[in-house]
C-alpha cells in the first residue's frame, strides 16, 4: 500500500492541472456508474457511498468555476452541478438508479467535453487539426 501512495502523490505532484480536473471528472463518472449499478442491484450501502463520493467530487469542481473568467459559462457550469449534486442526494435518499441515470446523462458531455479539451491542448495544434480532433 505504501508504494501505491507513493506513486499517487508522485502523479498528482507532477500532473498538469487540467490532467487532474480531468482525473476528478473520471473519478465522479466512475462512481455514478458504481453507485448506478449498486442500486440496480439492490446494493444500498455500495450504492449510497459511491453516490457520496461522486457528490463530494463534482461540489469540489463546482467550486472550482471562476465567474470573472466566462460569466455566461460559469452560470451554466454552475447550474449543470447543481442539478448533479440533486440528482446524487435524491438518489441517496431514494436509493434510486433513475436518480443516479439522470446524473450521469446530464454529467457526461461535460466530462466527454473536457476530455477533448484537455487532449487538443495535449497535441500539437497541426496534428490535432489534420486528425480531425479539435474544433
Amino acid at each position: 500500500m505504501n508504494a501505491y501512495r507513493t506513486y499517487t502523490n508522485a502523479t498528482v505532484n507532477t500532473a498538469s492541472a487540467p490532467r487532474i480536473m480531468m482525473t476528478l471528472f473520471q473519478s465522479a463518472l466512475r462512481h455514478i456508474r458504481t453507485a448506478r449499478g449498486a442500486y440496480a442491484m439492490g446494493d444500498y450501502r455500495t450504492g449510497g457511498d459511491a453516490a457520496e463520493r461522486a457528490a463530494a467530487i463534482v461540489i469540489g469542481l463546482q467550486a472550482t468555476l471562476k465567474r470573472e473568467a466566462a460569466p455566461s459559462l460559469y452560470e451554466q457550469l454552475d447550474a449543470v452541478y447543481g442539478f448533479v449534486v440533486a440528482r446524487l442526494t435524491m438518489a441517496i435518499g431514494a436509493a434510486s438508479p433513475q436518480y443516479m441515470e439522470e446524473a450521469e446523462r446530464v454529467f457526461l458531455p461535460i466530462v466527454e467535453a473536457f476530455d477533448e479539451a484537455v487532449a487538443c491542448e495535449a497535441t500539437p495544434p497541426p496534428l490535432a487539426m489534420a486528425a480531425g480532433a479539435c474544433r
